[in-house]
């Protein structure tokens, strides 16, 4: 890690971040008594827009200065830690909920911050790196020390979690199903033309020759219209 003091307009504030910039004028109003005391975190990364770094934590720090250097009562710098590159953006969501471990959160960014670390979990054993957890510990145990919450806040939230998914998941089977049975009906369907068609070259009445004609574009007609159903 390397400590630096960058110009404002080298760092560009980053889109992964989920937490409401409130209070600004707040923490303006304390920079410019006793001036910066936390560092920020930034990483390296030059894009087109012409910044080099972008910020991973301290985006209050970031937008209270420059909301005091914008009214000139304060030099457009800013002290940062400069670190790595995370290598995954998971990795990068975690880094910015631990930096927020001291916020006082509504219950949205509380479901969002453990999503992450749930997603971050999934990932870490995709690639056969899985946490190891002390004896009689689970999941939510390492969740909440990721997050700063209590195991039984975690465990609530992720059971919320689960449950808005199933709708989706049901919704998802249910859509299967459905083009299942619509298959399995023009399938049929056909058969029953193929055997009118037979009917049909058998030696009948011509009434009853137009009779099964009929039968076979009323069919047919039936068909297409399966086939429109819930059609894109």
């Amino acid at each position: 890690m390397e400590i630096k003091t960058l110009n404002l307009t080298e760092i560009r504030t980053n889109p992964l971040n989920i937490y409401e910039e409130q209070t600004i004028k707040e923490l303006a109003d304390s920079i410019l008594q006793w001036g910066q005391l936390e560092n920020a975190t930034v990483y390296e990364d030059e894009q087109a827009d012409g910044k080099r770094y972008t910020l991973v934590g301290g985006h209050r720090r970031f937008l209270a200065i420059s909301y005091l250097a914008e009214r000139n009562l304060y030099q457009p710098v800013i002290h940062v830690n400069v670190i790595e590159k995370p290598i995954e953006n998971i990795e990068e969501k975690m880094m910015i909920v631990a930096d927020n471990h001291q916020r006082i959160k509504d219950k949205s960014t509380k479901i969002r911050e453990i999503q992450y670390a749930n997603d971050y979990w999934n990932y870490l054993v995709s690639i056969n790196q899985k946490p190891q957890l002390e004896e009689g510990q689970r999941k939510r145990d390492w969740i909440a020390k990721k997050t700063g919450y209590c195991a039984r806040v975690v465990q609530d939230i992720l059971t919320e979690i689960k449950r808005q998914n199933e709708p989706t998941q049901a919704g998802e089977t249910s859509q299967r199903q459905q083009t299942s049975n619509k298959a399995k009906a023009i399938k049929q369907l056909n058969q029953a033309i193929l055997n009118l068609i037979k009917l049909s070259d058998e030696e009948l009445l011509l009434s009853d020759y137009q009779t099964v004609q009929n039968c076979i574009q009323t069919v047919r007609e039936v068909i297409t219209k399966i086939e429109g159903i819930d059609r894109v």
